[in-house]
């Protein structure tokens, strides 16, 4: 509300003249500023220099012919190591051992307890 400067009579805000003597508003309502407009962070430039990215994955991580061949000299080659006398004599208990350390390794990352569970009680 707005008080008349001439006469002192209470108008609502949505009038811009005084319905009683017709005087105007003495007090101009000012316009709601624009909000600021956002700045760019200055140290930003783009992405690529916050996350450093290769432009191209290691030799050994690409898919290509080669990489192919190497994968499957290597397998040869283990083959080989596999295949000498103390491996294939000992071969079935090293495979049993490996098999079963990996077995444990696995469930213990699925059956580790989270440490916030059963603290304090769960409202969801």
């Amino acid at each position: 509300m707005w008080r008349c400067s001439n006469c002192g009579t209470g108008i609502e805000d949505k009038y811009a003249h005084c319905w009683q003597c017709g005087a105007a508003n003495a007090v101009q309502q000012r316009a709601p500023e624009p909000p600021p407009q956002p700045q760019a962070v200055p140290q930003f430039a783009s992405y690529e220099e916050l996350a450093k990215v290769p432009r191209r994955p290691p030799w050994i991580l690409r898919r290509g012919p080669l990489q192919r061949i190497t994968f499957l000299l290597g397998a040869v080659v283990l083959v080989k190591i596999i295949s000498a006398p103390f491996v294939g004599r000992y071969g079935v208990y090293i495979v049993a051992g490996v098999a079963v350390v990996a077995l444990v390794v696995i469930l213990w990352s699925f059956f580790r307890r989270d440490p916030s569970e059963g603290v304090g009680i769960k409202l969801n």
